[in-house]
Parts: C-alpha cells; sequence; structure tokens
C-alpha cells in the first residue's frame, strides 16, 4: 500500500460522497496529495462547507492507515490512480475517490453489464422475472450489477449464480458490515463463484437513509444500462433509472399487473420511453453491434425458461387432524413500555406490529442504525415488550 492511497482515503473521509465538492476539488488540484498539502486558504479559494474544511485541515493519516489494515485484511482497495479502477466510474460527476472491494471485479467495458434492481418489498412475480433474466443475461457472459438488498436485488443476484455468470453487489456500507444479514450466504456466494462484492464507505460504516441514493450513481455508472423490475412510485430503483438516464444509460422496464401498487413506476418508465423487457434477449439485441454479435440471444432465452422449470421446494400445507375441534387461544396481554425505556425504545417500539417485521425495515420506518436498532430490540426483549420470530423477525 503507497502513499498516494493513504492520501486518496484521507480525502475521501473529508468529502462527503457524492457531492459537489468531489468534482471540485478534482479539477482544481492534480492529486490527492496536492490536496493533503495544500493549506486552509487554498481551501478556501475554491469554497468549502464548513465541516468539510475543518476536515482538510486536520492532516493526521493515523485513521486511514487502520482503515486500511482492516479493508486490507481480506480485500482490496482501489483509487482512481489504479490501474484497475473502473473506467466508467471515472465518468461519473462526483466519482469515488476510493473503492473498497472483495472478490473479482469483471471487465465492465467487454461486455454489456446490466444493472437489474427494483423494490425490496417485491411480489413472487418480481422474484422470477428479475431472477430469469439475470439468469439469462449471466449466462451468455453478461455481468449482473445490483445492490446486494432484499427483494429485487437479492433474486438478481441469485438469478446470475444460477446462470452461471458473474454478479457484482455495491454494498450501501462497509463491507465488514453484516447488511443485509439476511443476504449473508449470498455474499458469500458471489464470491465464491468469481465474482465481487464493491463499496466506496470505508470499513466500519453502518447504513443510513442517506447513502443508498449515493450508492445508486455507482450501480448505474458500472452498467450499460438499468433494467428495473417492480417499483412503486416512490422507489430508489427510479432514482437509480434516472441517474441511468443523466449518465446517457439505456433504461429497460419489466412490465407488471396494472392493479400492482409495485409496477407502477415501471409502467411510468415504459411510457417515458424505456425499453419494455420481457426477455433477456430484449437487452441483449440493443448491444449486438456494439459488441459484434458476440452475445446469443437464443442461448439467453433458455436460460431464462430453465430458471423458471427450475426444482423449487414446495410450501407443504397445513396439517389439519380430522374429527378435532381446534382450542380458541386467549389474546396474549400487551405488555407496555416501562417508564424508564429510553426515546429510541419508544421508537423502535411505536414501530413494530403485531405482524412480524424483520430489522431491515425497522430502519426503514425510524431511521436509526441497525446496530442501535437491534440493542434496542435487546432491551425490548428485557422488558417483555417485544417477540422473536424465526429469521430475525420481531414482533409486539
Amino acid at each position: 500500500m503507497t502513499d498516494q492511497v493513504l492520501y486518496w482515503m484521507w480525502l475521501q473521509t473529508a468529502i462527503h460522497q457524492g457531492t459537489a465538492t468531489t468534482p471540485r476539488v478534482l479539477k482544481h488540484f492534480s492529486t490527492a496529495e496536492d490536496v493533503y498539502r495544500a493549506d486552509k486558504a487554498d481551501y478556501c479559494y475554491i469554497g468549502m462547507p464548513d465541516d468539510t474544511l475543518e476536515a482538510l485541515c486536520n492532516k493526521s493519516l493515523d485513521n486511514v492507515k487502520k482503515l486500511a489494515e482492516r479493508a486490507l485484511k481480506d480485500g482490496w482497495i482501489l483509487t482512481p490512480d489504479s490501474p484497475d479502477y473502473p473506467s466508467p466510474l471515472k465518468q461519473l460527476f462526483s466519482p469515488p475517490l476510493v473503492l473498497y472491494g472483495k472478490g473479482v471485479l469483471p471487465d465492465f467495458e467487454r461486455m454489456p453489464a446490466i444493472a437489474v434492481v427494483g423494490t425490496r418489498r417485491c411480489t413472487e412475480y418480481g422474484i422470477e422475472a428479475a431472477g430469469g433474466i439475470a439468469a439469462g443475461l449471466a449466462a451468455v457472459g453478461c455481468p449482473v450489477v445490483s445492490g446486494g438488498a432484499r427483494g429485487i436485488d437479492r433474486a438478481a443476484h441469485e438469478g446470475a449464480l444460477y446462470g452461471g455468470g458473474k454478479t457484482v453487489a455495491i454494498q450501501a456500507c462497509g463491507l465488514d458490515v453484516d447488511y443485509p444479514s439476511v443476504n449473508r450466504y449470498m455474499r458469500e456466494r458471489i464470491l465464491d463463484h468469481g465474482g465481487a462484492l464493491l463499496s466506496e464507505y470505508p470499513p466500519g460504516t453502518t447504513v443510513t437513509r442517506s447513502v443508498f441514493q449515493v450508492r445508486n450513481r455507482l450501480i448505474s455508472g458500472l452498467s450499460w444500462g438499468v433494467c428495473v423490475v417492480e417499483a412503486p412510485v416512490r422507489s430508489g430503483a427510479l432514482m437509480t433509472a434516472r441517474l441511468a438516464r443523466d449518465q446517457g444509460k439505456d433504461v429497460f422496464a419489466v412490465p407488471g399487473p396494472i392493479t400492482s401498487p409495485v409496477s407502477v413506476g415501471c409502467h411510468n418508465l415504459i411510457r417515458d420511453g424505456a425499453c419494455l423487457v420481457a426477455a433477456p434477449s430484449h437487452i441483449l439485441s440493443e448491444y449486438q453491434i456494439r459488441c459484434g454479435n458476440m452475445l446469443d440471444e437464443e442461448e439467453a432465452d433458455v436460460a431464462q425458461q430453465m430458471f423458471y422449470a427450475r426444482p423449487r421446494k414446495p410450501i407443504a400445507p397445513p396439517q389439519v387432524q380430522e374429527d378435532v375441534v381446534p382450542l380458541k387461544e386467549e389474546s396474549p396481554t400487551l405488555q407496555l413500555l416501562p417508564d424508564g425505556a429510553s426515546e429510541n425504545c419508544r421508537r423502535v417500539y411505536d414501530a413494530l406490529s403485531s405482524a412480524p417485521l424483520s430489522a431491515e425495515l425497522l430502519f426503514e420506518k425510524t431511521g436509526l442504525p441497525l446496530g442501535e436498532i437491534f440493542s434496542v430490540l435487546t432491551e425490548l426483549e428485557i422488558y417483555g415488550c417485544v417477540k422473536t420470530h424465526p429469521g430475525q423477525q420481531y414482533s409486539r
């Protein structure tokens, strides 16, 4: 690891990711070392927010050295100076100053990398559509990019793995943060099958609401096109599609039932000019000339159909014993919060209901860091106010 890497990491910790400050700094200074060697007057000349100005005036590298050691234990670090830094990201308005990764990045310029994204709260139809399209793309050598989240993201990664191809999960947190925990095994499989995990956030960075929109510019930036599968009117996937259009990328959308609220965003995209997609070949046909007819559309569609026909574990019907009248269960007594409960306890408790909810959904409803949510849930269990269900789900 060179000093130049440390300078880039120092700069990244001082500047908020994805903001207009990054291009302003890169335009004025030639290298990260030049920024490090500059003084307060230089920073004031190009204009800096007060918090960024204060961070830039702190020249200590002790913290980034520790972060680098953590990142390099089982991964790698790329900066704009690195030969393996993905060239498509250099074209972004605000490119990431440092990339932390595990696994092997594909060649994003040789074959069409396609982002497959959508809502976390998807339907079975969306899971099958995303998985089938991703399987077909991966089967003919196209890297599949997504955000590593629940729902459509997970279906896309799983579909790509089924198709025998490479997939890249771009995380909205440090790669040592287990988020979402339900996708832990999937992330391991991505690495085992030659794919990659990628983030611009250093080790230890936890998830907050603001990071998802910042992260989405990397999903679209690495891809030739973005395919949206199930997105309600307010959806991060639609933000990714808008970013793709701003970056000059192609936008694809999978239609759904007109009665489904999670397909409204896709229908709006199609109405606004996105290419309607029902099969991988509908995407691949857009790149045949650029790729010199290397893309086998028929093979991709066959892989999609094989994904649909894959054996799945059937859901066992409930066992009902004949001639037995079931007893009516008494409603459990609801345990109220004690007077000494913390404010965060009350926020999480108010977000809970009688139906089981995951920690990730509680994060979305409260905005509290996941680590704090798990700590609060433990406190609520001690108070006897929360019930734990299989799959790390919780209810009142």
